[in-house]
């Protein structure tokens, strides 16, 4: 796989550059860039970047835009952020671009080591559901694309996707049960909870509670809770606290 490591700080790149080739067999090439700009002249020479750790104080242009384009690039882009701010408003909007971490500066070595093994078991997983998702009709497909896209809109419901679709909500509902065994609204829940589990164990956030109801489509607290202990036999605080 190929990393893209964007950062202003020369000496910095080095280093992670070097612990990370240390620390990992699954990251074949890592190329490195000084500015947001040179980032995109990276990415739009080397395509197959799935990978990229992006520092919010570039010299050019904010951070947190240049994720959005390459999120154009390349939707499915892993992006771990990078920053010497320790600052919940950054994080809030790192989040919400669906970045996969956030990590303050300065960076202890078995922070990068336990980051990269978390990359390595995300990029283990999508090899595991894209082989899958070939084997579902097209119609679930999309509406598990829909999910991926749309899961933190309290409103998205299978009337909605169906209407998307312009299609019959039982035929929808029926394919989607044939081909994943869920019905929508268990699969949209799992998939709900399994998003708030990685915010509540994503330790430099320190997101509360609320927020992370609100960021994966409960805007009520107390029912985020309850439908949380329902699928793990723990609350988001004990979760939380066990991890």
């Amino acid at each position: 796989m190929e990393l893209l490591l964007i950062d202003d700080e020369p000496i910095f790149r080095k280093g992670l550059a070097k612990l990370i080739q240390k620390n990992t067999t699954y990251i074949e090439t890592i190329y490195q860039a000084d500015s947001a700009k040179e980032a995109l002249n990276q990415v739009k020479e080397h395509p197959n970047v799935t990978i990229a750790f992006v520092d919010i104080n570039l010299p050019d242009i904010n951070g947190l835009d240049l994720i959005k384009q390459l999120k154009t690039f390349n939707p499915q882009m892993l992006i771990v952020v990078i920053s010497g701010y320790d600052d919940f408003a950054y994080a809030r909007q790192a989040i919400q671009l669906n970045v996969f971490d956030y990590l303050l500066k300065p960076l202890a070595p078995s922070d990068v080591r336990l980051l990269l093994q978390k990359i390595e078991q995300k990029i283990l997983h999508q090899t595991s559901s894209q082989v899958k998702n070939e084997q579902l009709s097209a119609l679930s497909a999309t509406t598990i694309h829909i999910i991926n896209e749309r899961y933190a809109q309290p409103d998205l419901t299978l009337t909605s996707v169906a209407a998307q679709l312009f299609v019959d909500t039982s035929y929808l509902s029926k394919q989607l049960k044939r081909d994943t065994g869920k019905s929508f609204n268990d699969y949209l829940t799992t998939f709900r909870i399994e998003k708030a589990k990685e915010l509540l164990t994503q330790s430099d956030l320190h997101w509360p509670i609320q927020e992370i109801g609100e960021r994966v489509g409960y805007p009520n607290p107390h029912y985020f809770s309850r439908i949380f202990k329902q699928h793990t036999q723990k609350t988001p605080t004990e979760y939380r606290q066990i991890r």
